[in-house]
C-alpha cells in the first residue's frame, strides 16, 4: 500500500507546472517570462495595487489573465505539496526499513546480553559458592612449583594468619621458620626428605613469625605432588589451619599444670590423691615430706607400705573406700597421724571423691591439715576464757555484755542472779527485756558505741520488793574493731547513798550543833542574870545580915515579919525554883557546849556514871517532830556496877555512842506505841 501511494505521489510529482496551459500574452508593461513561483508571487501584489489603481480603466483581457495565473499557482501549490509528501512517505518508509533492522539487531543483542547475564550469573555464583566454603572453612589452600616455592595462597590464608601473601609467595616454606627450624631441625630434615622423595605428608606443624602483629604463628598443612597429562612433577598441592591459638591453649594448659604443682608444693598442709587400692595417684610436698620421700617416689606406691602404725592406715584407707563408694564427700574433724619421726600429729582431714582421668574410676582426693597447734590454742582459749568468766563472776558489780543493737552476748553470776536467767538462756535477748530497769539506758549504750566513750548515769533509781534502790550505770564501748557492742555495769549503791545521807544529817546536825553551841552561850547570859538575880533576892530578905538588918531599921522595917509573909505567900519556895531552875539549864548549856566542843580523840580516866548521866541530861533535852517521841516521858532505870566506877575510854566517842543508842530505843518505843516507855542503864564488866 505504501508503494502504490509512493508511486501516485512520485507522478504527481512530476508533472511539469506550465504543462497544459496557453499562457496569454502579456501586456506591454509586463515581462513576457514567467518567474518563478517564489518571484511571481512577491509581484502579485504590485500587479494587484496597479490594476486596483486602474479600475477606473479596467482592462478587456484582465478576467482570462487572472483565470490562468490562479491555475498557474495552484499548480504550483499541487506540485510542492506532492513533493513534499513523497519526501514524507520515503522517509517514513525508510525509517520503518531502519527501524525494523534495529528492532531485529537489539532483541539480538539482547539475547546475547541476557545469554552472557546468565552465564556471569552462574559464574559468580559458583564463584561465590567457592568462595563461601573457602571462608566458611578453617584451611586455607597453598600451591608449590617444582622448586618447592609458593605459587599461590587462597585469600583465607591472610584472614587467618594475618600475614600477607608477598611475604610467602616465592619463598620456601623452611625460608619462613628459621627459629622453629634452629630449634628443631631433626623435624625440618624429615619433612624435606618427604618433599624430595615426591611423598604426600600430613598435619606438619611448624612455627613462622611473619605475622604483622609481630607474634608467632603456629601452622598445621598437609600436601600432594602435582604432576602434569604426562607425568611430570609439578610441584605441591595442599591445606594449611593455623592452629596458634590450640597451641597457645596446649602451652596454657601445660603451664597451669606446671603452675598447679608448684601451687600445691606450696601449700604446707597434705594434699593427696589414691586409688581405691590405696595407691598414691598425686602427693605434694609436704605429704612426701611427711613420710620421708619423693614425690616421685612416694606416687604409685601403696599406704600400707610407706606408712608406720597399721591401725591408722586402716583406718585411712577405710574413710577412702567409704568416700569412693558412697560418692559423698567425708570430713574428719581430727584424727591422729604418725609420720616418719614417730610423732603423733592431730589433723583435719577432708576427703573429696572425684573420677581419675582416663581410667574412668572413682578415687579419693584428700587434704590433710595439721591443727595440733590450733588444737593446743584452742585449749588454751578456752582456759582463758574460764579464767575470765571467773573473774567477772568474782565481780560485785552486775555486767552485761551486748552487741551495738542491744542484744546480750554475756552475762555474770550477779547479773544472772537478779535476772534469774543463766548466761545461755540470755543470750540474744534484748537487755531491756531481762533488766527492765536499764530499759531507760539503750540511748546511752548507742551513744557510747558512737563515740567510743564511756558514759555514766549516777544514782539511777529503781524499785526492790517496794523499797526504792540506787545504782550507778557505766557503759563502757567496746573498742576493739571486730568486736563491737558495750559493756554495761551496775552497781548497787543503795548502802551508800543511805551513809552519805546519814552523813549529810550529821554534817546538819554539826551545824545544829554549832549553833547550839552558839545560843548556848547567849542563854548562859540571861541565865546568869536570873541566878544571880534569885539569890541577891534571897541574900538581900535574909535577917541574919547585919546590912539587911540595917537597912530595914531605917525604914522601921521588921525582917522576920516580912520572911514570915514571903513564906506565907511561896515567894521564897519560889525564888528558890528559879534559882534551881537555873543551875539545871546552865548546867544542860554547859554539858551541850561540852558535847558539842570538837576535840581529839584522846583515852584517859572517865566517871562512867557521871558520863551516862550527862549523857542523859542531854538525851532527855531531845524532842524529834517527825518521829513525834519526848525523851523525857521515858522512865530511866539505873543499874550501875559499884565497882566500875572509872573505866579508861576515849569520853567523847564513848558519849556519841550511848547517845545513839538512847536515841535509837527512844524511836523504836515510840513507833511500836510502848505505853510505859522505859530504859534500863546497866554496867558490868565482862570476862575477857
Amino acid at each position: 500500500m505504501w508503494i502504490c501511494l509512493l508511486v501516485v505521489l512520485v507522478a504527481i510529482g512530476a508533472i511539469s507546472p506550465v504543462d497544459g496551459i496557453a499562457e496569454p500574452s502579456p501586456p506591454t508593461s509586463v515581462s513576457t517570462a514567467t518567474p518563478p513561483p517564489s518571484d511571481m508571487a512577491a509581484t502579485l501584489p504590485d500587479e494587484a495595487s496597479t490594476h486596483r489603481r486602474n479600475d477606473d480603466a479596467p482592462s478587456p483581457g484582465a478576467a482570462p489573465r487572472q483565470s490562468s495565473l490562479l491555475a498557474a499557482v495552484l499548480r504550483y501549490a499541487i506540485w510542492i505539496l506532492g513533493s513534499l509528501a513523497a519526501i514524507a512517505i520515503a522517509t517514513l518508509l525508510w525509517s520503518s526499513l531502519l527501524q525494523r533492522q534495529v528492532t531485529q539487531r537489539t532483541r539480538q543483542l539482547q539475547r546475547e546480553l541476557n545469554e552472557r547475564r546468565q552465564a556471569e550469573t552462574a559464574l559468580r555464583e559458583s564463584e561465590a559458592r567457592f568462595r563461601d566454603v573457602t571462608e566458611a572453612a578453617s584451611d586455607w589452600i597453598w600451591e608449590m612449583n617444582d622448586n618447592l616455592r609458593f605459587t599461590y595462597l587462597s585469600e583465607r590464608f591472610y584472614a587467618l594468619t594475618g600475614i600477607a601473601p608477598q611475604h610467602v609467595l616465592g619463598r620456601a616454606r623452611w625460608e619462613l621458620a628459621a627459629g622453629d627450624l634452629a630449634g628443631n631441625p631433626q623435624k625440618w630434615r624429615r619433612h624435606r626428605r618427604l618433599l624430595e622423595q615426591r611423598q604426600p605428608f600430613r598435619d606438619f606443624v611448624y612455627q613462622t613469625r611473619l605475622s604483622t602483629h609481630g607474634e608467632g604463628r603456629y601452622l598445621k598443612v598437609s600436601g600432594k605432588p602435582i604432576h602434569d597429562a604426562g607425568g611430570q612433577f609439578r610441584g605441591y598441592r595442599g591445606t594449611g589451619t593455623d592452629i596458634t591459638e590450640q597451641v597457645k591453649a596446649e602451652m596454657a594448659l601445660h603451664e597451669s599444670e606446671l603452675r598447679l604443682r608448684r601451687i600445691i608444693d606450696l601449700v604446707p598442709h597434705m594434699i593427696f590423691a589414691k586409688d581405691r587400692y590405696g595407691h598414691f595417684l598425686l602427693a605434694n610436698r609436704a605429704t612426701a615430706a611427711a613420710y620421708d620421700m619423693t614425690i616421685e617416689a612416694l606416687t604409685n606406691h601403696s599406704h600400707r607400705l610407706v606408712h608406720g602404725a597399721d591401725e591408722e592406715v586402716e583406718r585411712m584407707l577405710a574413710d577412702d573406700l567409704e568416700v569412693i563408694e558412697s560418692g559423698v564427700s567425708k570430713l574428719i574433724a581430727e584424727e591422729a597421724f604418725t609420720d616418719h619421726t614417730g610423732h603423733t600429729r592431730t589433723m583435719q582431714t577432708i576427703k573429696i571423691p572425684f573420677v581419675e582421668p582416663g581410667l574412668n574410676e572413682t578415687a579419693v582426693l584428700g587434704i590433710s591439715i595439721d591443727i595440733t597447734e590450733q588444737k593446743h590454742a584452742k585449749e588454751e582459749v578456752a582456759r582463758m576464757r574460764l579464767y575470765l568468766r571467773n573473774i567477772i563472776d568474782s565481780m560485785p558489780s552486775i555486767l552485761i555484755g551486748v552487741d551495738p543493737w542491744g542484744y546480750i552476748t554475756v552475762l555474770n553470776q550477779p547479773a544472772e542472779e537478779v535476772s534469774g536467767l543463766s548466761w545461755e538462756t540470755a543470750q540474744g535477748r534484748f537487755f531491756g527485756d531481762v533488766f527492765p530497769q536499764l530499759e531507760s539506758q539503750f540511748e546511752q549504750v548507742r551513744q557510747a558505741i558512737h563515740l567510743g566513750q564511756p558514759i555514766k548515769t549516777p544514782r539511777m533509781t529503781f524499785d526492790v520488793g517496794g523499797e526504792l534502790h540506787y545504782a550507778d550505770v557505766m557503759v563502757y564501748p567496746l573498742m576493739a574493731e571486730s568486736a563491737g557492742g558495750a559493756v554495761i555495769r551496775m552497781d548497787d549503791v543503795t548502802a551508800r547513798v543511805r551513809i552519805e545521807s546519814m552523813m549529810v544529817q550529821t554534817e546538819k546536825m554539826l551545824s545544829v550543833g554549832g549553833l547550839a553551841a552558839g545560843m548556848a552561850h547567849e542563854i548562859n547570859n540571861p541565865l546568869g542574870v536570873i541566878m544571880q538575880g534569885s539569890q541577891n533576892i534571897l541574900r538581900r530578905i535574909d535577917p541574919d545580915m547585919p546590912q539587911n538588918r540595917e537597912a530595914a531599921a531605917a525604914i522601921d522595917a521588921d525582917l522576920h515579919r516580912i520572911n514570915r509573909y514571903l513564906a506565907e505567900r511561896g515567894i521564897l519556895h519560889f525564888l528558890e525554883g528559879i534559882r534551881e531552875a537555873g543551875a539545871r539549864a546552865a548546867k544542860i548549856v554547859a554539858d551541850m557546849l561540852s558535847f558539842s566542843r570538837r576535840s581529839e580523840s584522846h583515852f584517859a580516866l572517865v566517871d562512867l556514871e557521871d558520863m551516862l548521866e550527862t549523857v542523859l541530861r542531854l538525851a532527855a533535852s531531845d524532842y524529834d517532830l517527825k518521829k513525834k517521841y519526848d525523851f523525857r516521858r521515858i522512865a530511866i532505870e539505873r543499874d550501875y556496877d559499884p565497882a566500875l566506877r572509872l573505866m579508861y575510854c576515849d569520853k567523847t566517842e564513848i558519849e556519841q555512842v550511848i547517845l545513839n543508842l538512847l536515841k535509837n530505843a527512844a524511836q523504836a518505843m515510840a513507833d511500836d506505841g510502848t505505853p510505859s516507855p522505859t530504859i534500863v542503864l546497866r554496867t558490868r564488866r565482862e570476862p575477857d
